[in-house]
């Protein structure tokens, strides 16, 4: 009978929604709790690459979803201090490279796109304003506490509970005593252009990175092209929780005052930024107690240099999925399969985007180094360094 129980998933951003997503094309019945309203829309764009768009076309979120998303044709990356190209990623040759496209989306758009995925599944209900607060497990199922707006309790059992409540996730440090996310230092500063805002000299079809010492700044389409996605990330000794703290267009625009003048007209058209702190968890550490595992941010919360936070929840819910399916055994034992087949590539992709961090703000000679092998290294070979990340397969796993 345990089996009929649903697995309980907290949490419904793009990894509890692809969880829950992934378990149910598996015959899996599927709870999923959220503390705020569903679906939540934080965040502006995110990018997702090959190694989760045919997960996403495989869950069917893709007719959801296919006006709303950009497929650039390339990423253009120029130097922040003298806007000079250093180099273009034709992006359009990844379909062919990897089998699966790369493309550019609002978060907002692809959480609604996963939601309505979900909605049309029997086996998958959504709960919202419901927030983990105590868990009790026995030896056939699990028992959570929720807490409601209104301060009343609600009881739920399932057959295990899987935490995709993100990087400040309570249910890792209360449950699991994990440390809390880490401050990286840095800040992501974020708002959206409407496309006729975009200066006429700008590049607004393609992703554009622009890298300077202690900052760099990112852009690219999305909303079916129709706004512009711009994130600038730079040192900042600030590290509130949250998403969506106002920030202070006069200081932004100060710290871009000596970038190239397209990158300070495209600032100055907006007065509405958002920022947030940059944190990371060591994903090194446990994701798993009893019938209890992490997923997503709440295992593994990178930082964004690699541009693959999302990405890898989606890859974390469609081998979670195939762990509990495919392998007969206990439930703990199935989720531990789950942690280590994803663990040593996590912590791999993590390793890098904290590496691509530090290249991304270099200086002085490290920088016109970082510069030069930039513009002499063919297109195909800095392709190629990423086809580990890229190329990836749910099927490819074996547990």
């Amino acid at each position: 009978m345990t089996e009929q129980l649903p697995i309980i998933i907290a949490g419904a951003g793009p990894g509890g929604l692809s969880a829950a997503l992934a378990l149910s094309q598996k015959g899996l019945p599927v709870l999923l709790l959220e503390r705020n309203v569903i679906p939540t829309e934080v965040g502006a764009g995110i990018q997702i690459s090959p190694n989760a768009t045919s997960s996403l076309k495989q869950w069917g979120v893709w007719p959801h979803l296919e006006k709303l998303v950009v497929s650039p044709d390339k990423i253009k990356i120029h130097s922040g201090i003298t806007g000079s190209l250093l180099t273009e990623l034709p992006t359009q040759d990844y379909t062919t490279r990897y089998g699966s496209p790369y493309m550019v989306v609002h978060r907002a758009d692809l959480q609604q796109a996963l939601y309505h995925r979900a909605s049309q599944s029997g086996l998958i209900e959504m709960l919202d304003e419901r927030e983990v607060r105590e868990i009790t497990e026995n030896e056939t199922s699990i028992e959570v506490r929720c807490k409601l707006a209104n301060g009343e309790n609600r009881f739920y059992r399932g057959a295990a509970l899987i935490a995709a409540d993100g990087v400040w996730s309570r249910i890792r440090t209360d449950f699991l005593n994990n440390s809390p996310a880490a401050y990286s230092g840095k800040t992501a500063w974020r708002t959206t252009l409407p496309k006729q805002m975009v200066p006429a000299s700008f590049d607004s079809e393609n992703v554009g990175l622009w890298l300077a010492p202690k900052a760099h700044l990112v852009h690219y389409p999305i909303v079916g092209g129709q706004m512009m996605n711009i994130v600038a990330i730079v040192d900042e000794d600030w590290s509130e929780e949250g998403w969506n703290t106002k920030g202070d267009a006069a200081w932004i625009n100060a710290r871009f005052a000596r970038w190239p003048r397209e990158i300070r007209e495209l600032l100055s058209e907006r007065d509405d930024w958002l920022k947030w702190a940059l944190c990371g968890h060591d994903p090194s550490q446990n994701w798993v107690r009893g019938r209890v595992a992490l997923l997503g941010d709440a295992a593994h919360a990178m930082l964004p240099f690699m541009a693959q936070g999302a990405v890898m929840s989606i890859e974390d819910a469609a081998i979670l999925a195939r762990a509990l399916t495919e392998i007969d055994a206990s439930m703990e034992t199935r989720l531990l399969a789950y942690e280590k087949a994803r663990k040593k590539r996590v912590s791999r992709v993590v390793a890098r985007a904290r590496q691509n961090g530090r290249i991304y703000h270099m200086d002085g000679p490290l920088a016109a180094a970082r510069n030069l092998t930039m513009r002499l290294l063919p297109q195909g070979q800095l392709v190629g360094q990423f086809d580990w990340i890229y190329g990836w397969k749910p099927e490819d796993v074996h547990f």
